[in-house]
This record gives structure tokens, C-alpha cells and sequence, in this order.
């Protein structure tokens, strides 16, 4: 195996340069470093199923009753994985890592003893909960809330193209009352996520 000393490679004529042939390895070894200040093509990696949906509109949220939140508007979904008219739910259909990303916004009616004392989030994996959040707190005295946002996120590992995510809510107040909402808006009540390149 011979070396090639040279500072600079250029065309022979026209502007394109190849290394190799079809079936070649190009090894760079260890210690080397690569500096790229031009346009890359070809390598790398791009995230793709990335989406971001939301609620638009107030839903309300019962008593103590675990519910999914109707995420019915999108502000991108890139490969068309978020369902966001029937199931509102998130099928990548593509194995490997996820990042995923929620938000709920939750408002009271402000009535004496209807201000909650209790707001959880979850993202659902297949129809249980893969991850969870809550704000609780004590059953008598002390503050209660009126509105308050709840997030969470989560990296998760799609073993199966059939997987797919939801969010669901829970608010729970001293009344029982079932007028509590999820407040609408993308800035508000949100789900987002993408495959993570690896």
C-alpha cells in the first residue's frame, strides 16, 4: 500500500470529485478529524415522524376520570403519523427511539370547592401509561388551584411499527365537580415528538 503526500485534491476537469469505487471502504482513522464547510448530502441523518399537535378548543374533564385529551389540530405532522380526527393518538410506524413531549393546561370553573387540588398528565403507550406527571395538593386547607399547566416528556424505545402514544388527563376537586377543563390553544395543550437519530 503506497501514500499519496499531497495538501489539496481538485478535478481533472468539470467541479465533481470521487473517493472510491462502488464497494470500496473509506476509513478514517482514529485521531483524525473531519472538517466539513460546505453542504452535506448523502450522510448524517434526519429526524423524522416529527409532529406537533394540540387541542383547539376547551375540553372538559370529569371528576376523577382519567381522560384522553382530543388533540384535533396540528401545526405539523411531516410523514402524516398523528391521527388528530378519530383516535388522536401518534403511530410512528418505524421502530426505534422516541423523543415525546406533552403539555396540558387546566382551568377551573372558580367556584367555592370546585378548584382542583389534583391535575395529572400521562403519555399512554398502547393504552397504558408509559409516563406521568401530577401536582397534588393536601385533601383540606392550604391553596388550591385555579389553572395551572402540566408537562411531561420522555424517551421511549417503538420495538413494534404497531405502537402508538396518546395523552390522557385527570383533575380532581373537593366537590366532585365534572365542569374542569383542558384549555385549547397550541401555546397551551400540546403533544410533540420525533425519531431520535442513533
Amino acid at each position: 500500500m503506497g501514500t499519496l503526500f499531497v495538501d489539496k485534491l481538485d478535478p481533472q476537469s468539470g467541479t465533481s470529485l470521487e473517493i472510491g469505487s462502488s464497494g470500496d471502504t473509506i476509513t478514517i482513522p482514529s485521531g483524525a478529524t473531519i472538517t466539513n464547510n460546505g453542504t452535506q448530502t448523502g450522510f448524517g441523518g434526519t429526524n423524522v415522524n416529527l409532529f406537533r399537535a394540540y387541542r383547539n378548543g376547551n375540553q372538559t374533564i370529569d371528576h376523577s376520570t382519567v381522560t384522553k385529551v382530543q388533540l384535533n389540530a396540528e401545526n405539523f405532522d411531516v410523514n402524516s403519523k398523528f391521527d388528530s380526527s378519530t383516535n388522536y393518538r401518534y403511530t410512528p410506524a418505524s421502530t426505534g427511539y422516541y423523543y415525546l413531549s406533552a403539555q396540558a393546561s387546566f382551568s377551573s370553573n372558580g367556584s367555592s370547592g370546585e378548584e382542583f387540588r389534583r391535575l395529572y398528565i400521562h403519555i399512554y403507550k398502547n393504552g397504558s401509561t408509559l409516563v406521568r406527571k401530577n401536582l397534588q395538593f393536601k385533601d383540606s386547607g392550604g391553596d388550591i388551584i385555579l389553572h395551572y399547566s402540566v408537562s411531561v416528556d420522555t424517551i421511549d424505545n417503538s420495538t413494534s411499527t404497531d405502537d402508538y402514544y396518546e395523552v390522557f388527563v385527570e383533575q380532581n376537586n373537593p366537590n366532585g365537580a365534572n365542569n374542569g377543563s383542558v384549555v385549547g390553544g397550541a401555546e397551551y395543550t400540546y403533544f410533540t415528538g420525533y425519531k431520535l437519530i442513533t
